[in-house]
């Protein structure tokens, strides 16, 4: 018998706690310090539930980490590489991923633990490789797009891209603050000075 459109969503907002859950979980206490169990608890359903969703904590952990990178995309690749204002658009750019990344910080906490253990997550690691590297393809573009037009001193785009989302990691892990403040605002400038500018 097939399901009623009320235990769908019913199902699709109890996947959407577990996963919830799950991420302030390894976030906070690490791979190896999050079970089944403590993720069934702070769900509020059985344990068994849990595996109505996901087959193991290796699928829910890889599903915490991936999940997201679809609405990411969304919003990290909004901008237009080859832009008529590539400064403009480095501008509208940079903003947008202050924004997000603002508030990215129990996310990031995953993302570093998955790069850190890169051989025991493979899998997971080669998913968010591949996307970190559409982004700095894209990034290098926009870039090289500014160069062309002698609006932007010549470097190599790609590893000023690369030192770009290093930036915008560094600079979300080591802010304590867990929104946005007006001092993600304030390095709008500095980022941009890393694209090399060039004043007239």
């Amino acid at each position: 018998m097939p399901l009623s459109d009320e235990q769908k969503l019913n199902m699709k907002k109890r996947r959407e706690n577990i996963l919830e859950v799950a991420t302030e979980l390894f976030a906070t206490e690490g791979y190896e310090g999050t079970t089944i169990k403590k993720v069934s608890e702070a769900a509020n359903i059985s344990y068994g539930s849990v595996f109505t969703y996901f087959n193991d904590k290796e699928e829910l952990f890889r599903t915490v980490v991936l999940d997201p990178l679809n609405e990411l995309t969304e919003v990290l690749f909004d901008f237009n590489p080859v832009a008529d204002d590539p400064i403009c658009e480095l501008e509208k750019m940079i903003k947008t991923h202050i924004h997000i990344f603002a508030g990215m910080s129990t996310y990031l906490t995953l993302i570093v633990q998955v790069i850190g253990q890169h051989t025991k997550f493979s899998e997971t690691f080669s998913e968010l490789d591949q996307f970190h590297n559409k982004l700095l393809d894209k990034v290098s573009r926009l870039v090289e797009n500014g160069q062309e037009k002698r609006l932007l001193i010549q470097q190599e785009p790609f590893t000023v891209a690369s030192l770009y989302t290093s930036l915008l990691i560094g600079i979300r892990l080591n802010t304590t603050d867990a929104r946005l403040s007006d001092i993600w605002d304030s390095y709008i400038s500095s980022i941009m000075n890393l694209f090399g500018p060039i004043k007239k």
